[in-house]
């Protein structure tokens, strides 16, 4: 079996991982909304720690994926791509890849620095290791929205790149990505 990505081919664990980071960010926008929507602050603390759950599993993925991603060699792409558009397809994945690791930590730095502690079902907390100060919040807060607004727009990228690989140049982009082998 197949561990790590090689210059033919994603590993099954690259596969099945891109997808559960694809869900796990899913459901964490998913559960915002429905924290919003919360008819009582019990239903709402509910959501908010199992938002908090799957943001922590997202952030270990994430961690080993983005390491599996700078220490493998990455396939080649399915048929015969422009090289501009393969530069900048493996460049927004890596950034897409640092994003996941970076985000989660600036979602932690910024409650932890508004003294507000990151609770996980069962009455689980992660450790706030930073010091109550509204100045690193408010920076820590700033710099999250840039990178949560350039990793949505890598995110459009990445998914415009998808679309137009499977609908435009109908080529076995996406197969691949569902784990099926294809020929390059």
């Amino acid at each position: 079996m197949l561990l790590r990505d090689n210059g033919l081919r994603f590993s099954p664990i690259t596969v099945a991982l891109h997808w559960v980071v694809a869900l796990s960010l899913l459901a964490i926008f998913g559960l915002q909304l429905m924290i919003g929507q919360a008819s009582s602050d019990a239903a709402r603390m509910q959501f908010a720690h199992l938002q908090n759950l799957v943001g922590l599993i997202l952030f270990l993925v994430s961690v080993y994926r983005f390491w599996a991603r700078i220490t493998s060699y990455h396939p080649l792409p399915v048929g015969t791509p422009n090289p501009i558009e393969v530069i900048i397809s493996r460049s927004v994945a890596v950034a897409l890849a640092l994003a996941m690791v970076l985000l989660p930590i600036a979602v932690w730095a910024s409650r932890a620095a508004g003294g507000e502690a990151v609770v996980l079902p069962g009455g689980f907390s992660i450790p706030t290791l930073l010091p109550i100060h509204a100045g690193l919040k408010h920076v820590v807060d700033v710099l999250f929205d840039i990178g949560a607004s350039a990793f949505l727009a890598g995110l459009a990228l990445h998914v415009f790149g998808a679309v137009k690989n499977h609908f435009l140049l109908k080529n076995n982009t996406l197969k691949r990505m569902l784990g099926k082998h294809v020929e390059l």
